[in-house]
This record gives structure tokens, sequence and C-alpha cells, in this order.
């Protein structure tokens, strides 16, 4: 799957992963954008790729990649969340980020659609901090996304959660819903672990 775009005389081109091009995303450029802590192990990644619950995206311009996405799937297709986000560092400030996230609105495989975390600001540990995680927050809500009444303490990390819409139905989902969707998808993705590193948790 690719989907092109024309930039003047540049060409953008998004497209789904292969396995081999996920390895060389995550050597050469996850490892340099996430700290170790934020970074899940890759052989868990393509296990999940495999079992068809992991997608993920390349942004190119001119075959050379500025930007990527990967998501996880829930396993009855309904909804996602947002594992990994990024802009090439060289490339960023310049909106790529918000035309990126547009275009995969459209493109992500969750029939309702998208949770994304965000580290609280109310919990950060300097003004710098509480500003940065401010900004992102600002990035997706400008993006498209809602705030949730939903949050997550995940590995000791105070999360707010986000929500993209895919369906018009999920936009008028009750909270209560929402929140339990939530729950589901960190009990999916964490298995025997839910409850002791993750403990999502309603504002």
């Amino acid at each position: 799957m690719s989907n092109r775009k024309g930039n003047g005389d540049c060409v953008d081109v998004l497209k789904q992963m292969k396995p081999d091009e996920l390895r060389i995303i995550y050597k050469e450029h996850i490892r340099e954008d996430f700290p170790r802590g934020e970074r899940r192990p890759l052989f868990a990644m393509e296990k999940m790729q495999k079992a068809g619950q992991y997608d993920c995206y390349g942004y190119y311009r001119d075959d050379k990649l500025i930007a990527y996405a990967c998501y996880i799937l829930t396993q009855n297709g309904f909804y996602a969340l947002l594992d990994y986000f990024a802009v090439v560092p060289e490339l960023r400030g310049q909106g790529i980020g918000s035309a990126v996230l547009r275009e995969l609105q459209g493109t992500v495989s969750a029939k309702c659609g998208v949770f994304i975390e965000a580290e609280s600001p109310n919990s950060a540990k300097s003004e710098d901090e509480r500003q940065t995680r401010e900004r992102r927050i600002r990035f997706y809500l400008s993006n498209g996304a809602k705030l949730t009444s939903s949050k997550c303490l995940l590995f000791g990390v105070d999360y707010n959660i986000l929500f993209i819409s895919t369906d018009d139905v999920a936009n008028t989902q009750e909270k209560e819903g929402q929140h339990h969707a939530v729950e589901e998808l960190y009990r999916e993705l964490y298995g025997r672990v839910y409850g002791r590193l993750c403990k999502p948790y309603g504002m």
C-alpha cells in the first residue's frame, strides 16, 4: 500500500512497511529517536507484526524516509495504539508531522480509532519538561485528537490518553465505553503483568 502526493518538485509517498523495512527503521531511527526505557524490543514488534497486530508506516520524500509511525492493533480490529511517531530530526518543525498524521488517519486499519499516550504535564519534574509535554498534547489536539477522561500509570509514568476517531460512531461513544476500550487494549497488550505495571484510571 502506498499513497503518493506531489510536493512541488518532490514526491511524498506513505507506505506500509514490510518486516525487513521495520528492522531498518528500528536500527537506524527508533534507537536514535527514543530512549532505551521507551523502546519496545524489536523481536516483540516483529512477533506482533507477523500476527497482524502491528502496523508500521514510512513517509518518504523522493525515496528518502522523512517520518514514520507504528501502531499496535487490538485483536478485534476496532482500535489501535500509536506506539511510535517521529519525523527525522533535520526536518522537524516544518509541519511534516501534521501532514503525516492527517494522512495516516485515513490509512490505519482500526475501525473505530487510535489511542495516543502523552506524558501528563501535571507530573513533569521541571518547567521545561512541563512545557514540552504541553506542546506535544497541543500538537495532537491540533491534528484531530481529543483528550479523553482516561489516564494510565504505565511503568511508573503518568500518561494522558488522547483519541483520534476513524469512525463517526466512535465520535459519539460514551466516556465509560471509551475507558473500557482503553483498559481492554492494555490488558491485551500486557497480559500477565497488567495491573502490576499498567494501571488505567479515569480522571
